[in-house]
């Protein structure tokens, strides 16, 4: 289950969802607010033996610009010498990667994504079965033919692997599973003996076993189609023993009574879990219109550091989250039941002690793409902060109340250059508190320890052939500064980011500049822009997005898009001058306005108390698909 840390706001904090590229988090809580319905983001054990066929057609589908093709972690958006992003990708065939690992730790990481590596998560783009799919095929990386053959000789007897249930080969690592596999054939002492080479080519054969498709394992992206077609049962060479472990559990009732508990812990060294803490427990029904609360109730911590909530409806298609305040913030964890085959959820939750030091923060990643047009630039920007101490960094500094009641405390902020006109967030604007100034913005979501936390505004700035742009950060940088730029008739000086060349994203051609930098709070960015801009036309729509609007920016599919290394930010409107395109037939177009007019004047009902919050998420979210949709087709 996922940590999730609910900030009470008013509104669901987006983070970046994706189209295509590459991507991938594990370890520390997501932030959601108010405690509108969360989207599904359970871990679902695999039902049936993962297929590699259609891994590797995921894979080279979504992932090969950052990973590679050969999974070598040295895709074309890594860049090399000193514009490589730093760190880059671990490299998929070192079988030091999957060291001290499991599937199931893999299949998180794509699932929930790992931001602070500039990799978002994956469980909206993909199902369970494909994330699946894709988790083995990539560690199946690791492996070579020549492997399994000498693991099947070495091994020699049954492979007893084969007649493992997948909820206890995916949280095995290589080593426990040869363990494992020789204790249910009677070969502990056998493979105890094996040295370190033996015993991975052993775990080669074993896992072999356990996946449909194994024989692309080894094959080049290109062969993959030809050897296999991605399917549902296991192939010949790969044929697991049936057994009802093998086989999907058998769903339980459309509902049952079952029990939700968890243990409260103190993330903080040193820090403590107070006695008496109240939890609540809340139910939403996601599949009713308004996506209801079906149930809520509150219990008091265990001594022993524990809760249980009893007589539970446990029923898919519903929302079960548990949640404690401390230090006037919100704890919790939050799970999506898709499929009743428990009578239990296990929810623990972590707390953390409070720091408003703004050295424990660093901008680990910060992307900037410009679109120069006759008289303005549009700028997108996106960074991703990270807190290295084991606190949950918020500052003492409070804006206000939300529609609930609840405090909202400052958090990281960023300041804009001089001139700029701020026209938006990629996520719910009344997350940000805009300077009066207009110069400095400030977040209200606090950043969990180890968190890849992402802030993502849009502003304009007067442009007419030469612009000297000085930004301002607000907190330390360390990390990679990219830059990327259309036209290309607009080149970029700069004494900090170095020319990385064209990066073509989308069928877009930008000019890449960037720089692994590291800046101390207040230090400055230069760049000078020179060179003509692309020309407005009356056919098509301009990316700005008005600050009266604040259209989301963040869809998944179509319109200009641009990957920051696996990241995708969505502009509304048409692509630049170097890559002309057709504008939509006027009625599409039509669509489109209309449909960002009902989400802005959508923002404005709720920002007034005119909508309450399952109400104002339902609507909101059937606009943006609906609007996704027409983008992605155009």
């Amino acid at each position: 289950m996922r940590l999730v840390l609910l900030f009470v706001t008013r509104a669901l904090p987006v983070l970046v969802l994706l189209a295509a590229g590459c991507s991938g988090l594990a370890g520390e809580p997501q932030i959601i607010a108010t405690l509108p319905p969360p989207t599904a983001q359970t871990v679902a054990f695999p039902a049936a033996p993962p297929d590699l066929a259609l891994g590797a057609q995921l894979y080279a589908n979504n992932c090969t610009r950052c990973h590679g093709a050969g999974g070598r972690g040295d895709g074309p958006l890594i860049g090399t010498g000193d514009g490589q992003i730093d760190p880059p990708p671990r490299d998929f065939t070192d079988p030091a990667t999957t060291a001290d690992q499991t599937p199931l730790d893999w299949f998180n990481i794509i699932t929930n994504g790992r931001l602070e590596r500039l990799m978002p998560p994956w469980r909206d783009a993909l199902s369970n079965t494909e994330r699946w799919a894709v988790t083995m095929y990539v560690w199946s990386l690791h492996y070579q033919p020549e492997m399994i053959a000498a693991g099947q000789q070495a091994w020699g007897g049954e492979n007893t692997a084969a007649s493992l249930p997948q909820t206890m080969l995916v949280q095995l690592s290589d080593d426990a599973l040869v363990l494992a596999a020789a204790e249910t054939a009677g070969l502990a002492e056998f493979a105890s003996s094996l040295n370190a080479a033996d015993r991975q080519a052993v775990a080669a054969y074993l896992r072999s076993s356990t996946v449909n498709n194994a024989d692309v394992i080894g094959l080049a992206p290109g062969e993959i189609a030809q050897a296999a077609t991605p399917q549902t049962t296991p192939t010949t060479a790969a044929q697991p023993v049936t057994t009802p472990e093998t086989t999907a559990a058998t769903p339980l009732p459309a509902s049952t009574a079952g029990t939700i508990s968890g243990t409260v812990t103190n993330g903080t060294a040193g820090g403590t879990v107070p006695p008496g803490l109240t939890l609540t427990l809340r139910v939403f029904d996601l599949t009713s219109a308004d996506q209801r609360v079906e149930d809520t109730r509150e219990t008091t911590l265990n001594a022993d550091g524990t809760y249980t909530f009893t007589d539970v409806t446990i029923q898919a298609g519903r929302a079960y989250d548990v949640f404690t305040f401390y230090h006037d913030r919100a704890f919790g964890n939050s799970t999506v039941v898709e499929t009743v085959t428990e009578t239990s959820l296990s929810l623990p939750v972590s707390l953390y002690e409070i720091t408003s030091d703004p050295g424990v923060i660093q901008i680990t990643g910060l992307v900037t793409q410009i679109v120069a047009e006759s008289g303005r630039i549009q700028v997108a920007q996106v960074y991703s902060f990270s807190n290295t101490s084991d606190r949950l960094f918020s500052t003492d500094e409070t804006f206000g109340e939300t529609s609930f009641g609840e405090t909202r405390y400052g958090s990281v902020s960023v300041a804009v250059p001089a001139g700029a006109q701020l026209s938006g967030f990629a996520d719910d604007q009344t997350r940000y508190i805009i300077a009066s100034d207009g110069s400095t913005i400030t977040d209200t979501v606090p950043v969990l320890p180890g968190d890849g936390h992402i802030f993502h505004l849009l502003y304009t700035m007067p442009y007419t052939g030469s612009l000297q742009i000085e930004h301002a950060v607000n907190h330390a940088v360390n990390g990679p500064v990219r830059l990327l730029i259309t036209p290309t008739t607009v080149s970029v000086t700069s004494p900090q980011l170095a020319s990385i060349g064209p990066q073509t994203l989308r069928n877009v051609t930008y000019q890449g500049y960037g720089n692994n930098l590291t800046l101390a709070a207040g230090d400055v960015i230069r760049y000078q822009l020179s060179g003509a801009a692309a020309a407005q036309t009356a056919s098509a729509p301009s990316t700005i997005v008005t600050a009266n609007t604040l259209v989301p920016v963040v869809l998944v599919g179509g319109g200009i898009m641009i990957i920051i290394v696996g990241v995708f930010i969505y502009l509304r409107g048409r692509a630049p001058a170097t890559a002309p395109a057709a504008p939509p037939p006027a009625d599409t177009q039509s669509l489109i306005d209309g449909l960002v007019r009902q989400i802005a004047e959508l923002d404005d009902a709720h920002a007034n108390g005119e909508l309450d919050e399952p109400t104002y998420h339902k609507r909101r979210k059937r606009l943006k698909t609906r609007l996704a949709e027409l983008m992605d087709n155009e």
